[in-house]
């Protein structure tokens, strides 16, 4: 079984999507986080990806410099090209690695993370990382969440591609300790549905997110699967002490 790789060829259709249609997770993640970012002069987004959701907030902020690091140096030299079709100046890609990060990133106002946290091995290391080699005055993630004491750490093996990816969700309480070890704390928990419908692929044998009305006792919303996994999806602020 192949490690974890977001470069095969549907990965690399769901990058490239992105750029023609922006995610309603990221729109909704720029209006939640508008008044950190503003107050910045320097934001990393760590997991960049394909570059298309690091691109829209700087899009949206052209006063703030914005850097993305990725993993991948093919989807760094796909950020990149694509970004040259364009003539916004704020915003530079790199390749870097969350569980190494560069000692010398001094100077960062906020660190900025969209749906990589769950797709990564494990989550005290990464956040480690960032309060000792960043020590941001602000964090925001987008990721799987769940408010009780539970953490599932979800390895999901997709035959058809031979490879394994995460799917974690990580517990709220479990990170409240986590960043509190570190003269953080958590500000924000906004959990997300998405007001679209979004259909279910016909190839069961991939993972492919897709939307199911949830009836309850409040009004209905969508809630996001992905294969056989329901996905709790949350935006989490993270603030240091005063």
């Amino acid at each position: 079984m192949s490690e974890t790789t977001w470069v095969d060829p549907v990965s690399m259709e769901y990058h490239m999507k992105q750029w023609a249609e922006t995610k309603q997770s990221t729109k909704v993640f720029a209006k939640l986080f508008n008044s950190e970012i503003n107050s910045s002069n320097f934001v990393i987004d760590i997991g960049a990806g394909g570059g298309a959701s690091t691109f829209y907030i700087a899009q949206s902020f052209p006063k703030v410099s914005i850097r993305g690091i990725e993993l991948s140096p093919e989807l760094v030299s796909i950020a990149n090209k694509s970004k040259q079709n364009s003539s916004i100046n704020n915003l530079t890609f790199e390749v870097g690695d969350w569980f190494s990060l560069d000692s010398n990133l001094r100077g960062v106002d906020g660190v900025i993370s969209l749906q990589t946290i769950s797709w990564i091995e494990e989550l005290h290391k990464p956040m480690e990382q960032i309060f000792t080699k960043i020590k941001p005055k602000w964090i925001g993630l987008s990721g799987l969440f769940y408010d009780g004491d539970i953490t599932c750490r979800t390895e999901v093996y997709e035959h058809t591609k031979n490879r394994k990816v995460f799917y974690n969700t990580y517990s709220l309480k479990e990170l409240g300790r986590i960043v509190n070890e570190y003269g953080y704390e958590i500000s924000m928990v906004e959990p997300f549905f998405i007001d679209i419908d979004i259909q279910k692929s016909e190839n069961i044998d991939i993972m492919g997110t897709y939307t199911r009305m949830l009836c309850g006792e409040d009004e209905p919303k969508r809630i996001q699967i992905s294969g056989p996994l329901l996905l709790n999806w949350y935006f989490v602020k993270i603030t240091k002490k005063a």
